[in-house]
């Protein structure tokens, strides 16, 4: 992969990681206002499992780990972008799964949705969507990061 590229991809995951955030700030808002609208027909657990904020937290750190790992390719500096991107994998996974099973709840009650309800679901694709692209970029700079430090025999 060209280097620019590294960047590039860790420039998107700081992104989505800030994303992730607003989604979910803007999620915690629909819920507070409309609140007696969701009670039990939706249960947002995107929203209860704080997916939006902890796996912004760690999109953005492994976004930075990318960048700099690739501008400098200090050997410990390749080791915290493989592992941070590892993290970022199982935490995409984790939250695709988490926003899968609340959509799927939601619909197997064949309710009437009202117009919150909607929001909520709209919100949480965005999130499925987004750690979808997260999924796919951390595994690419995990595989960057194994095979620079394979072409370089480094010892970490």
């Amino acid at each position: 992969m060209v280097a620019e590229e590294i960047r590039t991809f860790g420039a998107i995951q700081v992104m989505i990681g800030l994303i992730n955030f607003a989604l979910g700030y803007i999620w915690i808002r629909l819920f507070i206002r409309q609140y007696t609208s969701f009670s039990l027909t939706y249960i947002p657990l995107t929203l209860f499992s704080g997916y939006p904020f902890w796996a912004s937290l760690i999109y953005v750190i492994s976004g930075i780990f990318a960048i700099e790992a690739e501008k400098k390719r200090y050997p410990i500096l390749l080791e915290y972008t493989i592992r941070m991107s590892i993290n970022s994998v199982a935490l995409s996974v984790a939250g695709q799964l988490i926003i899968l099973f609340e959509i799927t709840l939601f619909l197997v009650k064949h309710v009437k949705s009202q117009w919150s309800h909607q929001s909520g679901i709209i919100l949480s694709v965005y999130l499925w969507m987004f750690s979808l692209v997260e999924l796919i970029l951390a595994k690419k700079v995990a595989k960057w990061g194994i095979k620079t430090i394979d072409n370089t025999s480094y010892n970490i």
